[in-house]
């Protein structure tokens, strides 16, 4: 018989996957519109691995360069079940927000702890989308 350990070390906090996508399907089904120089609403939805518990979570939205945050997600409490199954947290954000055209990126967190980071583009809807 062989004796193993986990491996135990680190916050074992990560995103397994996430997404962003427009509210509004007919503006397509990932990244950020605009109109006018600000956001249209949009969905934040990301699912969680880490040890089971309560846990602090948010995101930001970050200027790629300069590391600038242009808008924080709600700090909410939530409830992980475990390692062995994925946690799914989504958010609705109807609050526009300034932005310019780009690539950006979203930063999870637990407990502000660094739990993953994917790149959202930030476009103007086509002219048969803003219709």
């Amino acid at each position: 018989m062989v004796d193993r350990e986990a491996d135990i070390h680190g916050p074992q906090r990560k995103v397994l996957s996430a997404s962003v996508r427009p509210l509004r399907s007919s503006f397509g089904d990932s990244g950020i519109r605009l109109r006018n120089g600000r956001t249209l609403p949009f969905l934040v939805s990301r699912e969680w691995s880490a040890p089971a518990g309560h846990y602090a979570e948010t995101w930001y939205l970050v200027h790629p360069q300069s590391r600038e945050v242009y808008f924080e997600g709600p700090l909410k409490d939530v409830k992980i079940v475990g390692l062995q199954s994925a946690s799914v947290e989504i958010d609705e954000v109807v609050q526009p927000i300034e932005l310019t055209p780009g690539t950006y990126h979203l930063v999870f967190a637990l407990d502000g702890t660094m739990g993953g980071q994917i790149d959202v583009e930030v476009t103007q809807p086509g002219a048969e989308e803003a219709a």
